[in-house]
């Protein structure tokens, strides 16, 4: 229809913007939200500064973003319909009739992006401005309240759905409700708030069991979809949940009529969701799973080709969250597992699988995400690459097995280290490009730690941080993919080769211990020269290591001794025996002997000398990282053993075998630039006393001599002064209070005068003169229970800030026993003042014998002390 209008009043375009907004809500035509956009951008041009319609203008333009972003999933969507929407708030004074809707419209936007990145200040944000929101709307019957309730209750589900607080269901489902209630009969958003109302009481059943809510869930699904015309653009989510509670259902009670009903549900929305839409690969996923559920029941080859079709198609469409796609992958491996097992068709499907997802995983865990939002996508992947192996050693294919290991574990690290690789090549051919890259991988390295992002300028808000980092990542893509393709670089910044992951086993014998679900195995590296060697661990398997971290972790919780307030403790010993969990302790301990490392150490019967230990760098996976493996053994009640690792080999630990390459390739370090750091907490404030950390100072100064020592001792050793002595000294002793963070381990770190020295912190750090760590302190080997393969511990971010080899600990420690240790420790590593160049290994490892004979029987004592690095 042709309109006589007034090209340059602003109103015209606001008002043919929200028109074009709202058909496509209705219809779905991608045409008229692009026109949309276009029309609310042009209003927003031709409206001056300072114009009260300002910031009614950016409302309009920044839903029409999170519109698209509903459809699309471009994160630039999503960022500019935040920023325009915040914008619009900063605009509108106190008081404003319209700021409540303005507060309301932002939280939303802000809760769509935290389902779609997993920033937690999102979500927090988001739940404030929509309780101001209601708290500013008048309780008289206002049109806007049910649709403020309704999205409070939504940012509350996607907040229980990440950190797990019932409070967080009660609320959401209370707020549901009362917008239902709200809500008149032939109100367009009735059946989106009803659908709101049976997600909640669906995950609430899933939490609590109670049947009751799955029952209201499904009846209220199927008023939603009543109410729905067949036509409209929210009938396939409609369906989906309307499935999914069915489904929910049928894995409770078992009715045959439920899964077909969700199936049936579930055909149909994706049958009527367009291609393109964002959630066209999560809506093939819930029928994948409807058709799985069925197959476990029936066995029907039909049901389980056809979910295998939808988890593929899911995984191959471009669009959609990569964690969906992710999740896809997965499920479709799973299941051609399970055809490859019960039907024996082609072994390529199920390599075909892991080869997608782990195409997505740099999506997933992109590096323009925080590093706490990285970790929780990785949940998405869990056991991934330990499944690729386990499938690839199925096929008689050992590298490959080793390449997905490397590939798919230690993802975060893997990322800083990528952004910290040496391009002296790429600098010699393209120095403009290298000096790009440089230049944007240290500004992404510096903008981002741990859960936020830092700013350069003191007056930039949080928002402009994120997309300035954003932005960064994006450039640093686009580099990347441009060097790739210039003639000789093609794999720049690419996963490694077994051709390359062999040089790691040029200071020792590296074992990769890899527990999957399907099947255990050891990948051995005898040298670099040397052939493969793979061992099959027949007797192993993914419960049996699950059951042994269990227990493990229950002794040690008994003990007071690991978890997030476990202390450097300044008790003594009570004599032998005097430990109730020896027994048990000591179970732990043959079980990993017997069934893990007897098998290692026959195959590597021949490297082994009658007076020479094997020199041992074990990379193990799953439930594994958190045993001591290198304790195994058969042990008599005293404390003394039958036979037992310790006697037969010097073990060290690594979290990849990268790790050992970055340090195999670097330079010899120079003696002559020794210099000690040496950090001394025995009154750490609102800590428990150490006495013990003076003597083990009076340990080290008998066998360093003062001119190559540097010491931080009480007041001094703040984190400023502990940070600048690490980047002078090639060495640092650090004898203090250690604390594991269970929900941030990024936040890990070591008690200091002034607070804690946060891992991120020291990840930071770039130290090209760092040698050795000593980590006196507790929990600095202890990974995160929740990602066992990302090692985010103290003692892996000293390796990826430049040290050799640190010696660490697995749990908690004793104030008496640590003297001792270093004592004996660096007697052997010193000689007249100055490091000898014994291997740091073979030091700890013979002091730990001294340790062991001292404390007898007491386990806890000596096994905890690891060394990680070569």
């Amino acid at each position: 229809m042709l309109v006589h209008r007034d090209t340059n009043n602003p109103s015209h375009f606001s008002n043919l913007g929200n028109s074009s907004l709202t058909r496509f809500r209705q219809l779905g035509e991608m045409a008229d939200i692009e026109q949309a956009i276009l029309n609310h951008e042009r209003a927003i041009q031709l409206t001056p500064d300072g114009d009260p319609d300002m910031p009614r203008c950016l409302i309009d333009l920044g839903n029409s973003f999170s519109t698209r972003f509903e459809w699309r999933g471009e994160s630039e969507d999503i960022a500019n319909a935040i920023s325009n929407l915040q914008r619009a708030i900063q605009l509108t004074p106190e008081g404003h009739r319209d700021k409540p809707s303005y507060l309301s419209h932002h939280g939303s936007a802000l809760s769509t992006r935290f389902k779609h990145s997993g920033d937690k200040e999102d979500i927090e944000q988001a739940i404030s401005n929509h309780e101001r929101a209601i708290q500013l709307t008048p309780d008289d019957g206002h049109p806007d309240q049910p649709s403020r309730l309704n999205n409070l209750g939504d940012s509350l589900l996607k907040r229980f759905e990440w950190l797990g607080v019932i409070e967080d269901i009660e609320r959401a489902i209370s707020n549901h409700e009362s917008a239902i209630q709200l809500t008149p009969y032939g109100h367009p958003d009735k059946p989106r708030r009803l659908s709101n109302l049976g997600g909640s009481l669906l995950k609430r059943f899933e939490v609590l069991g109670n049947i009751e809510d799955i029952r209201r869930a499904i009846s209220i699904h199927e008023y939603a979809n009543k109410l729905t015309e067949d036509g409209h653009t929210d009938k396939p989510r409609l369906l989906s949940h309307l499935g999914s509670s069915f489904l929910t259902r049928f894995k409770v009670l078992g009715d045959m009529a439920d899964v077909d009903q969700a199936i049936f549900n579930q055909e149909q929305a994706v049958q009527l969701t367009p291609d393109g839409h964002k959630e066209k690969p999560h809506r093939l996923n819930c029928l994948g799973n409807s058709l799985s559920a069925r197959f476990s029941r029936t066995g029907s080859y039909d049901d389980l080709a056809k979910s295998i079709v939808a988890y593929r198609t899911s995984a191959h469409l471009p669009d959609g969250p990569p964690s969906t796609r992710l999740n896809a992958a997965k499920n479709w491996s799973r299941l051609a597992h399970d055809e490859l097992r019960h039907f024996h068709p082609s072994s390529q499907s199920f390599l075909d699988a892991y080869r997608v997802a782990f195409d997505l995983l740099p999506r997933v865990a992109w590096v323009g995400l925080s590093i706490d939002s990285r970790r929780h996508e990785l949940q998405f992947a869990d056991t991934l690459a330990c499944d690729a192996a386990a499938a690839a050693i199925s096929e008689y294919d050992h590298h490959l097995a080793l390449t997905w290991l490397e590939q798919g574990r230690s993802i975060i690290w893997g990322q800083i280290l990528q952004l910290r690789t040496p391009i002296e090549e790429l600098r010699h051919v393209y120095p403009n490009l290298a000096e790009e890259l440089t230049h944007i991988s240290e500004k992404l390295e510096r903008s981002t730690s741990g859960d936020h992002f830092t700013t350069d300028q003191c007056n930039e808000s949080r928002e402009g941080a994120l997309k300035r980092h954003r932005q960064l990542a994006r450039d640093w893509d686009r580099i990347v993919k441009e060097v790739r393709q210039a003639p000789g670089f093609e794999r720049f910044l690419l996963p490694k080769q077994f051709s390359e992951l062999r040089h790691a086993a040029r200071d020792g014998i590296v074992v990769v211990l890899n527990v999957s679900r399907y099947r255990c195995d050891a990948l051995i590296i005898k040298s670099p020269s040397e052939s493969f060697h793979h061992v099959r661990l027949e007797d192993f398997s993914y419960e049996k290591a699950r059951n042994l971290s269990l227990s493990l972790r229950h002794i040690l919780s008994d003990q007071g001794i690991r978890g997030h307030s476990a202390d450097r403790m300044a008790y003594r010993h009570l004599g032998p025996g005097s430990e109730p969990c020896n027994d048990d302790f000591r179970d732990i301990l043959a079980e990993l002997w017997e069934l893990v490392v007897r098998p290692v150490i026959e195959s590597l019967e021949s490297h082994q000398t009658r007076d020479e230990y094997l020199r041992i760098i074990w990379c193990p996976t799953g439930p594994l990282v958190f045993l001591p493996i290198h304790a195994a053994g058969i042990y008599n009640v005293d404390g003394t053993s039958s036979i037992s690792l310790p006697d037969i080999a010097i073990s060290s630990y690594t979290p990849t075998l990268t790790a050992l390459l970055g340090n195999s390739q670097r330079a010899t370090p120079n003696r002559s630039m020794f210099k000690l750091l040496a950090v001394i907490q025995p009154a750490t404030p609102g800590a428990n006393q150490l006495p013990g950390t003076l003597e083990e100072l009076h340990m080290i100064q008998q066998h360093v001599s003062n001119s190559s020592m540097r010491i931080l001792a009480g007041e001094s050793a703040t984190t400023s002064a502990v940070l600048s002595g690490m980047e002078e000294c090639s060495w640092v002793h650090l004898a203090c209070h250690g604390l594991h963070d269970v929900l941030h381990p990024m936040e890990s770190g070591i008690l200091l005068q002034d607070g804690r020295l946060k891992l991120y912190k020291v990840v930071q750090k770039r130290l090209p003169h760092a040698e050795f760590a000593f980590l006196s302190a507790c929990q600095t080997a202890m990974g995160d229970e929740s990602l066992p393969e990302e090692a985010v511990h103290l003692a892996a971010g000293m390796l990826l800030a430049g040290y050799r080899g640190v010696v660490a600990t697995m749990w908690a420690i004793t104030d008496n026993d640590t003297p001792f240790l270093a004592e004996i420790f660096y007697d052997r590593m010193m000689s007249n003042g100055q490091p000898n160049g014994c291997n740091g290994a073979e030091a700890l490892h013979l002091a730990v014998q001294e340790l062991r004979k001292r404390v007898g029987s007491h386990f806890l004592s000596w096994v905890p002390f690891v060394y990680v690095g070569v």
